[in-house]
Order: C-alpha cells, then sequence, then structure tokens
C-alpha cells in the first residue's frame, strides 16, 4: 500500500511508521486539517447534532443493556455488518459492529469494549494531531484490537462487512478480522466520484452494485477474484419509462464537497465555493430557460444554514421534504455525478447530468470518471446547449440499454458470496 500524495506534514512525522500504521490514521489527520468548515452539518452544533450526541455519549448505556437482553443468538452464526443494505443470509445472525449503535439493529459488543471505544471517540473529536499519535491513543487502539480479538473468537464471528474501508474503526476492524482469518467484505454504497487500487481494496473482497462497477475497478487494478457482484434490492434493473422532463418544479442537487480527502492515492483540496459556483451556474442557466426559482437538494452531510445565509437571492428554495416525495413531486432533476440519477429515474423523473468540465476537471478538481464521463448511461451536460438538449430529450439522455448492462450481475457470485461467508461455519 503506497502512502497517500500530499500532507507532507504527516508524511514527515511518521516517516518511520509502516504503512498499515500510517494508513489507518490517514483519515483522522485529514479531518483535523482539512475537515472546519461549516458548510458540513457535522462541524456545527445544532439541536440534532447535540441531541444525537447526548443519546450516544450519556444514554449508550440504555443501548448497551438492551442489546445484552436481546443478544439470545441460539447458536447462530454472527455477521457483523454496518453495509447500507440490509443483508438477509440463512443461517447467519447480522449485528451491527461494537463501535455502532441503533435505535432499530442490535451492535455485538461488551462492557469493556464499549468503554475503550467511547475513549477512542472522544479523543478522536478534538480533532488534534498530537493526541492522535499519542501514546495514550495508542494504548487505547491495542486495547481495542485485544478486545476485539476476543468479541471474535467468542461469539464465532464468520464475516465482517463493512460500508467503507477509510474510517478508523473499519480499518481496525479489517486488520482484526485478517489476522483471525475472517473473510472481510467492503459492500460499496454508491458510485464513487474515484477509482483507485488503494480505497475500498483493503479487505478480502469488495462488494458492488453490476458488472459496470466492477470493470471500473479492475481498470485500476483491482483483482477481478475479489469482486463480487450483487443484486441491490432496489437498483437492481430499470423498466424503459417516458421520463418526466420540464421545467414546472426542478429539482437542484448540489456538488456537495468532502471534508476529508476521499481519495488516498492523492490529496485534492476542493476550494470551498465551489458548492455555491455550481448553485450559480445551474441558476444561471434555468433563468435564461424562463426558470423563476428551483428546489435545492442538499447532500446529508450539508448545512442548510451555510446556503441560506451564502446565497444572495431567494431564487432556490431550501428542500425539506423525504427524498422520495422529493423526487415524485419534481418535474425534472438537475446534478452532479451522484448516486441520486438512480433514484430519480425510478420514480420516472429525468435527470440531467450537470458537472461541468474546465481544462480536463471538474469544478473539485478532480477527473470526470465513469458512468459520469457522457459515454454511458447518462448525456453529460457541461454547458447551457447540452442541458437543454437533455431536458427536451430525455429518451437520449437516459439509456436504459447500457445502465441495466451497467447494473447487470454475475449469477455465480451470490453462491460464491454465501461460500465464503459459511466456509467456516
Amino acid at each position: 500500500m503506497k502512502k497517500q500524495l500530499g500532507n507532507n506534514y504527516y508524511n514527515t512525522i511518521v516517516s518511520n511508521e509502516d504503512n498499515e500504521n500510517y494508513d489507518l490514521l490517514l483519515n483522522d489527520v485529514n479531518a483535523a486539517l482539512f475537515d472546519y468548515s461549516d458548510h458540513h452539518a457535522a462541524n456545527k452544533p445544532s439541536s440534532k447534532s447535540l441531541l444525537k450526541n447526548f443519546v450516544i455519549n450519556k444514554l449508550f448505556f440504555v443501548f448497551y443493556f438492551r442489546n445484552k437482553l436481546k443478544s439470545k443468538y441460539n447458536g447462530r452464526n454472527i455477521i457483523l455488518s454496518n453495509a447500507y443494505i440490509n443483508l438477509d443470509i440463512p443461517t447467519s445472525i447480522t449485528l451491527l459492529p461494537p463501535w455502532q449503535f441503533s435505535i432499530a439493529k442490535i451492535s455485538l459488543g461488551n462492557w469493556r469494549i464499549t468503554m475503550i471505544i467511547r475513549k477512542l471517540n472522544l479523543i478522536r473529536k478534538k480533532k488534534s494531531i498530537r493526541l492522535l499519535l499519542s501514546d495514550k491513543f495508542k494504548s487505547l487502539r491495542i486495547e481495542f484490537e485485544k478486545e476485539l480479538n476476543i468479541l471474535f473468537a467468542k461469539n464465532k464471528v464468520l464475516a465482517i462487512i463493512v460500508s467503507n474501508d477509510m474510517a478508523f474503526f473499519e480499518k481496525l476492524s479489517l486488520k482484526i478480522a485478517r489476522e483471525n482469518a475472517i473473510p472481510s467484505f467492503v459492500y460499496l454504497h454508491g458510485l464513487p466520484a474515484r477509482y483507485n487500487c488503494i480505497d475500498d481494496n483493503r479487505a478480502d473482497y469488495l462488494i458492488v452494485w453490476g458488472t459496470g462497477l466492477k470493470q471500473l475497478y479492475k481498470n485500476v487494478g483491482v483483482r477481478e477474484d475479489k469482486i463480487l457482484t450483487l443484486k441491490h434490492p432496489f437498483y437492481s434493473s430499470f423498466d424503459s419509462v417516458t421520463l418526466n422532463s420540464n421545467l414546472t418544479n426542478v429539482l437542484v442537487l448540489t456538488k456537495a464537497t468532502c471534508g476529508v480527502p476521499c481519495d488516498s492515492s492523492k490529496l485534492t483540496l476542493t476550494e470551498r465555493s465551489t458548492v455555491l459556483y455550481y448553485t450559480e451556474l445551474v441558476k444561471e442557466n434555468l433563468k435564461k430557460l424562463g426558470v423563476k426559482c428551483a428546489i435545492l437538494r442538499l447532500h446529508p452531510s450539508e448545512d442548510a444554514d451555510f446556503y441560506l445565509k451564502n446565497l444572495t437571492d431567494d431564487f432556490f428554495i431550501i428542500d425539506s421534504l423525504p427524498k422520495n416525495e422529493s423526487l415524485i413531486r419534481a418535474s425534472l432533476v438537475i446534478g452532479p455525478s451522484s448516486t441520486m440519477i438512480f433514484d430519480a429515474l425510478k420514480i420516472g423523473v429525468n435527470y440531467v447530468l450537470f458537472d461541468p468540465i474546465f481544462e480536463g476537471l471538474t469544478l473539485e478538481g478532480l477527473p470526470l470518471v465513469s458512468p459520469f464521463t457522457g459515454d454511458s448511461f447518462v448525456k453529460l451536460s457541461n454547458n447551457f446547449k447540452d442541458m437543454v438538449y437533455n431536458i427536451n430529450n430525455p429518451d437520449k439522455n437516459i439509456c436504459y440499454d447500457k445502465l441495466n448492462d451497467f447494473l447487470s450481475i454475475d449469477i455465480n457470485d451470490e453462491n460464491k458470496f454465501l461460500n465464503i461467508i459459511n466456509a467456516n461455519s
């Protein structure tokens, strides 16, 4: 695993560390250095975030004892998963990993590991590189690894499935799974804005939604035999329909930027006004078409107040509806590269991909990646002329044959997935 390009300070102060230890804290160190703007909801105190922190930090024992009361597994094998998809695997029970609590789901854990996780998180939330590299944090991390080893062995964990392999606890759990010969999986939860041979490649296997995604990972050097294609419960196939595409109620998606660099092969920092600049470009084009106002839907990570205090007019109305209700009301969706294209098409609304390219790069300074390059199942609107054409010609904008090919799966992969998990049962 090669080190990330950039972040010279971190590269210098840990130059003697092996790559695995370097990689373990990379995401947290980058968060300490770069993730501070209030356009990310997590960085701004709100009643919702304060309540969430209160529940997690003060009422965690409620979740803990509820888990203990319900932790009667009747001898069933355990799979740990925080994937965004609910898995139904015969003869096994799927539980959340110990660092996650949920009202709806049960976590696997014990009192000792829960307390260690709380102490680790208290340090991580301070976003201090000095604390992250301290002996105290290292000691807590070693304790966590020891307790996770015991937890895996005691509860006969058959597999671990994570939604990403960049975050701290996910990386640690993959390390412990590897040491215990427990198969591990990254279950992709969207269409990435980047492909490299480091990210999504730290587990034994990578689960993607279709052969199109599998090919994209193969192209950057991920081994073909470790990539599994499993059918998504909602996005697996699309019927060709006449898409709603007019200007009566336009829904615009923001071009959200990552607070922490999301590519471990290079360091690209996006200028923070990009999110506002994108909305301005869309507004200018819509005004040329006679649109007086539009609905602006934020990414879940974004803060509405950031837009309200920085947008200079009332052209956009911030969307507050649930996703599906908002899409049902929309007559057209305009947005950047986003998995939301699938949601729009499922509802029957045209998705106009507007992702301007300047000197070969997107507004974030990144290369545009398939399937958003204009030669896959959706056309790219790079300017006003393209946008008008793709609004007026939804049947030319979306190619359902290419879309279903992109999401097609290898029929043998589901059995392969189950065989891997059940090999040690």
